[in-house]
């Protein structure tokens, strides 16, 4: 392990100057995922860090947390919150749902907590905002991490729809 960060790193929100750290981040989640994120001048990464920056900076239905050094400096783990608005139901009447999302840690540093407590931190927050039904998609490594945060399988099957855009 080359990891310089104690067990106890507390997750902090991410700041703008994090961007291009969460994009590097980005490219390691998705290659975990088994998709091959391309090179540096793939046209996802031209996009990525407007995307990041208008969530960190002007959108108060997102959090992000990063484990790592000081705004700028190398992070080595990172993760998502949003909030997702849906119609209302008996149990959740204003209709709003959690979202958690782009949860990665570097490769060096995995097994040492700090997607645990990335995964904490998000659901803190959430709950801080009164959200209390929370949902995500997991990957088979994320899986363990997400059930010992006291995440159950949904009843609701998950569907996708691809469509080809316009020309």
């Amino acid at each position: 392990m080359h990891s310089t960060f104690s067990i106890s790193a507390a997750p902090r929100p991410a700041t703008p100057d994090d961007v291009p750290e969460l994009v590097r981040l980005r490219a390691v989640a998705l290659a975990a995922l088994g998709v091959d994120p391309g090179a540096d001048d793939a046209p996802w990464r031209a996009v990525a860090p407007g995307w990041f920056l208008e969530r960190i900076k002007a959108r108060a239905d997102v959090h992000c947390l990063v484990v790592g050094g000081a705004p700028g400096e190398r992070l080595v783990a990172t993760g998502m919150a949003w909030v997702t608005y849906h119609l209302p139901r008996p149990q959740y009447t204003d209709g709003r749902r959690g979202y958690l999302d782009g949860i990665v840690t570097d490769e060096g540093f995995r097994g040492q907590g700090h997607g645990r407590r990335i995964v904490d931190g998000l659901v803190a927050w959430l709950n801080g905002i009164g959200i209390h039904y929370i949902q995500l998609h997991a990957s088979s490594d994320g899986e363990p991490v997400y059930k010992a945060a006291g995440f159950v399988p949904s009843h609701f099957a998950s569907m996708d729809l691809f469509t080809t855009p316009a020309l």
